[in-house]
């Protein structure tokens, strides 16, 4: 479990520091996260691969997917808030920035090796459903919540303010509700994964 955490704190500091990179340098680096992104699905592939022969304490197909998606969408959520925090810059391709390609690049990359990733033994038992149930009415619930928020923001928002928040940056600003929904949907099945795997050597102690 420490590991997943920090994998997915590592991946939202990358996020936040490519697309920093990105307008300080006015170079792409999406394909600099894209490939940090295979590079850490291939190592913990590997490492996976080695407790399993080893120790047996190598986590189950189901939550090996799970990281794999808390570290990727931990990574273009912070390339996304970092995005919309940086005041006047104009995020549309073709605007003298790369931040729109660097998260598209990302985006493909995380599909493509989402893709040969789900490829692998995905048997689920009751307890994988169960956990994937609690993370997605956490998912849920923090998406209603963050649209309610944001809702109330936009019909109480000043005049002069509200004159700065085109609909361009409230679409996006919506998108990544929906990613932080995301992302708290995955953190909450790692937590669960973490429990039930700690309950478990507590009982193998105890026998």
């Amino acid at each position: 479990m420490p590991r997943s955490i920090l994998a997915t704190l590592g991946a939202l500091a990358i996020g936040v520091l490519l697309a920093l990179a990105s307008l300080q340098l006015n170079f792409p680096t999406g394909w600099i996260g894209a490939l940090a992104l295979a590079g850490w699905a291939a190592s913990a592939w590997r490492r996976w691969a080695t407790l399993e022969k080893t120790t047996g304490l190598d986590p189950g197909a189901p939550e090996r997917i799970v990281r794999f998606y808390a570290v990727g969408t931990a990574l273009l959520f912070g390339h996304l808030v970092a995005t919309l925090a940086v005041p006047d810059v104009d995020i549309h391709v073709g605007n003298g920035n790369f931040l729109a390609i660097d998260s598209w690049t990302m985006i493909a990359a995380m599909i493509a090796v989402g893709f040969v990733v789900s490829k692998a033994d995905d048997i689920r038992d009751e307890r994988d459903e169960t956990i994937k149930a609690r993370g997605t009415k956490a998912g849920f619930l923090s998406l209603i919540a963050g649209l309610v928020i944001f809702s109330f923001v936009l019909g109480f928002l000043p005049p002069i303010e509200g004159k700065s928040l085109t609909l361009f940056m409230a679409g996006n600003i919506q998108i990544a509700i929906v990613v932080a929904s995301l992302l708290i949907k995955y953190a909450v099945q790692l937590l669960e994964y973490a429990k039930d795997t700690n309950a478990n050597c507590a009982i193998g102690d105890g026998e």
